[in-house]
């Protein structure tokens, strides 16, 4: 009963926690899994906005309908941003394992990722599983909570406005996804342009060779070999990119 009286003595602000809790909730990685059920995640925005309601300064509800929907929408806005800011680092981790696979010839041989609904190569799907553990590791998933918490201390319940850095915010950390696919995989992508300049010029010296049959053999064989040789590499490099989108997150709120 106290938590019902509580609700509705700071319904205005408990909307509006609510409204950009949920919106985190369900696009952050994690959280936002397609094979997490609906009830957990509404469950989950439910109590972490009742939890941060009491830490939130009280504020009214906007006159008029307009204004109450556009507020709720610039709540809407500030979640998603956040969550889909995490979730442009998990893809274009993703993709450089799918860019590796491509570069090996093994690119058909995917598998069905329930994370994300979507068709996937094993390398996609390898590098996204160990993505997920290291950011569980370093705590990422309460990370997002402190982000969360974090954007109530500088944007107050329908405090956002829209402004030309957070536009230039928003692309700047789409384009990671491409960067970061080049440079997880530029170890295979490299050590494989050299395999196959070998291939080109064992075919001209030795015709009879099957370079066909030979060249899948040795390609797939090398980026096996270079994966795992980056592997001792990999999870700093994870976490060094996860610590530049934590100061990215917190200088996009602070321009919101």
């Amino acid at each position: 009963m106290e938590i019902i009286r509580f609700i509705i003595g700071n319904s205005s602000t408990f909307l509006f926690v609510l409204v950009r809790t949920g919106a985190v909730i369900m696009t952050a990685p994690i959280f936002g899994a397609v094979n997490v059920p609906m009830q957990v995640k509404a469950g989950l925005s439910f109590v972490i906005a009742l939890i941060l309601t009491q830490i939130t300064a009280h504020v009214p509800l906007p006159q008029g309908l307009v204004a109450l929907v556009l507020s709720l929408l610039g709540e809407m806005l500030i979640g998603a941003s956040i969550g889909l800011c995490i979730r442009f680092i998990f893809t274009g981790i993703e993709f450089a394992g799918q860019v590796a696979s491509f570069q090996m010839g093994i690119g058909m041989a995917s598998a069905y990722d329930p994370l994300n609904s979507a068709q996937v190569t094993v390398f996609g799907k390898m590098m996204s599983i160990f993505t997920l553990l290291i950011f569980l590791s370093v705590n990422g998933h309460l990370m997002v909570l402190m982000a969360l918490s974090r954007s109530f201390e500088v944007i107050p319940p329908y405090g956002f406005h829209l402004s030309n850095s957070l536009i230039e915010g928003m692309v700047n950390f789409s384009k990671e996804i491409f960067l970061l696919a080049i440079k997880f995989s530029a170890p295979v992508m490299a050590i494989l342009i050299f395999v196959n300049l070998a291939l080109g010029i064992m075919a001209r010296t030795v015709p009879q060779l099957n370079m066909f049959v030979v060249g899948f053999a040795v390609t797939i064989t090398v980026g096996f070999v270079v994966m795992a040789l980056s592997l001792p590499v990999f999870e700093t490099a994870v976490i060094g990119v996860m610590d530049r989108m934590w100061y990215g997150i917190f200088e996009l709120i602070r321009v919101m």
